[in-house]
């Protein structure tokens, strides 16, 4: 009997007491019954999706791709490619540029060897002491060209000088034909013309301009000169003289006399 009742558990047997202990007898609300569900069915997305899981919460998730850096990226890249665009076409246009000058170029040389002079001529008058103009006709222009132009970059060579182009261009007009036009270049050259070398000779001292002046006046006659076609003034301005062991680049007036042309030094 006994044994019996050792072996007898009560029914209710309260939890020893603690002083440092609480309890709570509120019933522990289950787990909703959709959630594990919801899950499930979540994760199955997600392998079927390629393991990309999506917040309800559509706020709380920054998006990885934004609309502005999208905008952003399309902008730079269609200015990138504007850019190149440019670039090809201003090197394109270069290239063309290029070639039509270097054919320009080509096409100019290959003229200007093709032209010559013909009939240098020199004038029968002498501009001034020691110079006389020169005259030639330009050859070898091309049909349609500008004669006038091509005439003032033709080079020449006068008496051993070099001239890079002429003083002046004319231009002759062949009245019966309308079309025939020659071109004239003019040079004015100043060495080896002896017979433009105009002198003076027969000098006469006349003695004192006035008493005290400390001056003399000296009078020559010129030589050498080729009227009519030479220019007296021209001429006498232009002559220098040496006289006493002076030496005067021109003298102080001219005089056409009927001897010729007299001039008058104060010295």
């Amino acid at each position: 009997m006994e044994d019996d009742v050792d072996d007898v558990q009560p029914s209710h047997i309260p939890p020893p007491t603690n002083s440092n202990t609480t309890f709570c007898t509120c019933a522990v609300a289950p787990l909703p019954p959709y959630a594990s569900r919801d899950i499930e069915l979540a994760e199955t997305h997600a392998n079927e999706s390629g393991g990309l899981l999506y917040s309800a919460n559509a706020n709380a998730v920054a998006l990885s791709n934004p609309p502005t850096l999208t905008y952003a990226s399309k902008l730079s890249s269609k200015r990138g490619l504007r850019a190149i665009v440019i670039f090809i076409i201003c090197m394109f246009l270069l290239v063309l540029h290029l070639r039509a000058e270097s054919a320009k170029k080509k096409r100019h040389q290959l003229i200007h060897d093709g032209l010559a002079w013909a009939d240098i001529t020199p004038s029968k008058r002498c501009l001034r002491y020691g110079t006389r103009e020169y005259s030639a006709q330009l050859m070898g222009v091309p049909r349609g060209e500008h004669g006038l132009r091509w005439c003032k970059e033709k080079e020449i060579t006068i008496h051993g000088i070099d001239f890079e182009k002429p003083g002046y261009c004319t231009v002759d007009r062949d009245y019966s034909v309308p079309t025939k036009r020659r071109f004239y270049g003019h040079w004015t050259v100043e060495s080896n013309e002896p017979s433009c070398k105009t002198l003076w000779e027969n000098f006469q001292d006349k003695g004192c301009v006035a008493k005290g002046s400390m001056r003399r006046r000296i009078e020559a006659h010129m030589g050498n000169h080729q009227p009519p076609w030479d220019n007296w003034r021209e001429m006498c301005s232009t002559t220098p003289a040496d006289y006493d062991g002076h030496h005067f680049d021109q003298p102080d007036s001219c005089d056409h006399r009927v001897r010729g042309i007299g001039t008058l030094w104060l010295a």
